[in-house]
C-alpha cells in the first residue's frame, strides 16, 4: 500500500478516538501468551547469564492487551508519575502557606484536596491526549493518538506560589488577618491564579492552529530543548533546598536574624521535628530515597527500574515513619507537639530526651475516605478571578509549556516507533498542542494547575516496548483512583518535605536531562551553539544569582524590605502613597519629604526651643507649639517589605510582569532562545541541519 493508503488507515483506526485498544481479542485475560512476564519482573542480578532473559516483543499504540498486561502496563506509567504531580499539584503551593509567618489556614488544610484533585485532574485529562479524533469537518485533531500521560506542569510552579504568599502578604497590610492567620488569603491569589490560566490557556489553543511550519519555525529542537532544560535547572536548586529540610527555611536563615535579631529560621515541614536548615537527619532522610531509587537501577527488573521513583519514595517513607528524633537541650519542637508549654512564633520548646516523629498524622486521620473534585471547604473556585499583573507571565508560561509538549511529542513518537517527522507527526503535534490547552483550561475548572505531558513516562514506554494506547488509559483509571481515595491524598501530603525532597530533586534533574536529549537529537552547529550559550547562560545565571533582578531573591524578612529599597526595579517605585510616621520616629535610614517646626519662646528679642511653656510663661514670652508633621515613609526597614499603602497599579502590574520574567530562568532563557533563533541567519552548510 502507498503512504496515502497508510495515512488513510491510521485516519480510519483512530476515528472511534481509540476505544478499540480498551479491549481484548481473545480469551487470554491475563496474556501470557501475549507477554514476557519474567522479562518484566526479574531482577538484574549477577548470578544470571550475561545474555539475560529475552525482552518482549515490541507492542505498537494499537496494539490491543490482555486485561491484565493493561492493569500492569497503566500502573507502572501511573506509578512513574504520582509523586511528581503531587508535588507540582498542590503539594509545594498549599505547603506555602503552612507557616505562621505567612499562614492561610484554610489553603494550608487544602494541602490534600489539592493533592488528590490533581491526580484525579490528570487521570481525566489523560484519557483526552490518549483518544485521538478528528474535529468534525475540519483538518484539526484532538490529543495524540500515543501514551502521552499528563500530569499539572512544574512550569507554573513558581508563579502560583509567588501568586499565594504575595496574596497572604496583601492581607497582612490591609489588616485582614487574626493573628497570624490569614484565613482563605492564599486561597484568593490561588483562585486568581487559577482564573488566569484558564484565560491564558487560549494562547496555546492558538498556537495548536498554526500551520505546522509556523510551528516547526517557532519551537526547533534548540529552542524547546532550551525550555525543558531551564524548566529542571530552575527547580533543582528548590529540590535541593527540600532535601535539607525546606525552602522557606533555606531562604530565611540570615534574613530572620536581620529582621529580628534572632534566628536562624527553623524548618517545621518535617513532622514535629524541628531543625535548623541543612540538618544532617533531613539530608539523611532524603538520602534514603536516592539511595534505593539507584539501589533499584543496579539490581531490580524492569518494572521496578521504570518506577523507582516511586518505590524510592514508599522506602524513604518507611525509613522516616520507623526513625524519631531525641531532643537535646535548647531544641524546637512543634506546638502541637507540647500543647503545654508556651507557643512561640509556632515553636515550643522541646522536652529533653524526648522522641519526636517525623510525620504528623493529624492530617491523614482527619481526611476523608473518599473525596473528588471540588470537594473541599472552601472550593477554590469561589476565588475565582483574574490577576493582570500575572498575565505576561502565566501567558510566557503556556509558550513554554507549548515548546515542553512539542519536544514530548517527539520524544513519544521516537519511543513508539512512529516516524518523527512528516504529516503524521506534524498532525499528532497539532492535536497534542490543541489538547494541552484544552486540559489545561479544563484543569483550572478542575481546580489544578495546568496540565501538560509528561516526558519521563517515555522512558516506561522504551524499557517495557509497550506503546499501546491501552496502556494510556489504564494510567489514568489508576490516577482517578489514588485521587478518589482520599486517604492517599492526606498521606502524601503529610510525608516529610525532605523526603520529598529527595524525589523532587530527582524529578527536576530527570526534567533538565530529557531538554538535553531534545537539544541533542539534532546536530549542535555554531548557529546553535551560540543561543544555547546566551540563552541557557542567562537562565542557568539567574537560578544560580536570584537576586539578580530582584533584590533580597526569594527570602522573606529582611530580604523583602531589599526588594522595595533596591533592585532592578524596586517596588518603591511603582508605589503611590507610602506610610506616614511623626517625626520622632524617623531614622537616618528613612527619607523625610517634609520638615518639622520646633516648638521655640520669644522674649524680647530673645528666642530659645530649650524653655518649656511653663517657664516661658513666667518670662512674660510668647511661647510657639511645636508643628509635629508626617514623614514619608520611603525606605522600607521592617513590615517584610510591605511598606506601601497604595501603589499605582499600572506601574505594579508592569513591574510584577517583567520582574518576574527576568528572575524566572525558564522564561528569560527560553525567550532570549526563541528571539535569536528568529533573528540569526542560518549558515549556509548548516541549513539542512538544523531545520
Amino acid at each position: 500500500m502507498d503512504d496515502d493508503g497508510k495515512k488513510v488507515v491510521e485516519v480510519e483506526q483512530e476515528t472511534g478516538v481509540g476505544c478499540g485498544v480498551c479491549c481484548w481479542p481473545d480469551r487470554d485475560i491475563l496474556g501470557l501468551r501475549k507477554y514476557n512476564y519474567k522479562w518484566l519482573c526479574m531482577p538484574t542480578l549477577p548470578c544470571f547469564s550475561k545474555d539475560g532473559v529475552r525482552p518482549p516483543v515490541f507492542l505498537s499504540k494499537d496494539e490491543k492487551l490482555p486485561l491484565l498486561l493493561a492493569i500492569i502496563m497503566g500502573l507502572q506509567h501511573a506509578l512513574a508519575m504520582v509523586a511528581g504531580i503531587a508535588t507540582s499539584g498542590g503539594l509545594l503551593i498549599a505547603g506555602d502557606a503552612c507557616f505562621d509567618f505567612q499562614k492561610d489556614s484554610a489553603m494550608c488544610k487544602s494541602k490534600a484536596y489539592l493533592v488528590s484533585a490533581s491526580w484525579i485532574t490528570s487521570g481525566i485529562l489523560t484519557i483526552i491526549q490518549v483518544f485521538r479524533c478528528r474535529i468534525l469537518k475540519t483538518k484539526y485533531y484532538l490529543g495524540t493518538g500515543l501514551v502521552s500521560v499528563m500530569g499539572t506542569s512544574f512550569t507554573f510552579l513558581p508563579v502560583a506560589r509567588d501568586m499565594v504568599v504575595s496574596s497572604i502578604m496583601e492581607a497582612k497590610v490591609a489588616g485582614d488577618c487574626i493573628g497570624l492567620d490569614c484565613p482563605e488569603a492564599g486561597m484568593r491569589g490561588y483562585g486568581r491564579f487559577l482564573g488566569t490560566c484558564m484565560v491564558a490557556a487560549f494562547f496555546e489553543i492558538f498556537l495548536a492552529l498554526l500551520p505546522p511550519r509556523i510551528i516547526k519555525k517557532l519551537f526547533p529542537p534548540v529552542v524547546t530543548g532550551c525550555a525543558v532544560l531551564l524548566i529542571g535547572g530552575g527547580l533543582i536548586g528548590s529540590g535541593i533546598k527540600y532535601v535539607g529540610g525546606g525552602v522557606f527555611c533555606a531562604d530565611n536563615m540570615e534574613g530572620k536574624h536581620a529582621a529580628f535579631g534572632f534566628g536562624p529560621q527553623l524548618c517545621n515541614e518535617n513532622g514535629d521535628v524541628v531543625l535548623g536548615f541543612g540538618a544532617p537527619q533531613y539530608i539523611g532522610l532524603a538520602c534514603t530515597v536516592i539511595f534505593f531509587t539507584t539501589f533499584l537501577q543496579f539490581f531490580g527488573s524492569p518494572f521496578m527500574k521504570s518506577t523507582s521513583l516511586f518505590f524510592g519514595l514508599l522506602f524513604g517513607m518507611i525509613v522516616s515513619g520507623l526513625a524519631s528524633y531525641e531532643a537535646v537541650a535548647g531544641d524546637q519542637t512543634m506546638c502541637s507537639a507540647e500543647p503545654g508549654k508556651p507557643c512561640i512564633g509556632g515553636f515550643a520548646s522541646a522536652t529533653v530526651g524526648k522522641a519526636y516523629s517525623y510525620w504528623n498524622s493529624d492530617r491523614i486521620v482527619e481526611s476523608k475516605s473518599f473525596t473528588f473534585l471540588w470537594d473541599n471547604e472552601p472550593n477554590p473556585l469561589l476565588f475565582l478571578g483574574f490577576a493582570p499583573e500575572y498575565f505576561l507571565p502565566i501567558l510566557i508560561g503556556f509558550f513554554i509549556s507549548t515548546a515542553e509538549t512539542v519536544g514530548d511529542i517527539g520524544l513519544s513518537c521516537d519511543a513508539s516507533e512512529i516516524p518523527s517527522e512528516g504529516d503524521d507527526f506534524d498532525s499528532r503535534v497539532q492535536g497534542g498542542l490543541l489538547a494541552d490547552g484544552l486540559s489545561s483550561f479544563l484543569a483550572a475548572i478542575m481546580t489544578s494547575a495546568p496540565n501538560t505531558t509528561f516526558s519521563q513516562n517515555n522512558g516506561v514506554i522504551a524499557l517495557t516496548r509497550c506503546a499501546s494506547r491501552a496502556a494510556g488509559f489504564a494510567c489514568a483509571g489508576w490516577l482517578i483512583l489514588f485521587g478518589v481515595v482520599g486517604k492517599f491524598g492526606a498521606i502524601m501530603s503529610s510525608v516529610p518535605i525532605c523526603v520529598v525532597g529527595g524525589l523532587v530533586f530527582m524529578c527536576f534533574s530527570m526534567v533538565f536531562v530529557g531538554g538535553i536529549k531534545i537539544i541533542a537529537s539534532k546536530p549542535i552547529t555554531r548557529r546553535t551553539s551560540y543561543i544555547l550559550t546566551l540563552s541557557l547562560g542567562m537562565g542557568m545565571g539567574v537560578a544560580m544569582v536570584p537576586h539578580l533582578f530582584e533584590a533580597g531573591g526569594t527570602g522573606s524578612y529582611f530580604s523583602k524590605n531589599m526588594a522595595h529599597n533596591y533592585g532592578f526595579w524596586p517596588a518603591k517605585d511603582a508605589c503611590k502613597t507610602f506610610y506616614t510616621v511623626p517625626h520622632f520616629l524617623a531614622t537616618p535610614a528613612v527619607n523625610s519629604r517634609a520638615t518639622v517646626t520646633k516648638a521655640k519662646c520669644v522674649v524680647g528679642n530673645y528666642s530659645s526651643e530649650s524653655i518649656s511653656e511653663n517657664d516661658c510663661t513666667g518670662l512674660s514670652g510668647v511661647y510657639t507649639d511645636a508643628v509635629t508633621q508626617q514623614l514619608v515613609v520611603e525606605n522600607c526597614i521592617s513590615n517584610n517589605g510591605h511598606c506601601c499603602t497604595e501603589y499605582d497599579a499600572t506601574q505594579k502590574m508592569w513591574r510584577t510582569s517583567i520582574v518576574m520574567i527576568l528572575k524566572t530562568p525558564y522564561c528569560i532563557g527560553t525567550l532570549l532562545a526563541l528571539f535569536l533563533n528568529l533573528a540569526l541567519p542560518y549558515d549556509k552548510e548548516d541549513v539542512q541541519g538544523e531545520i
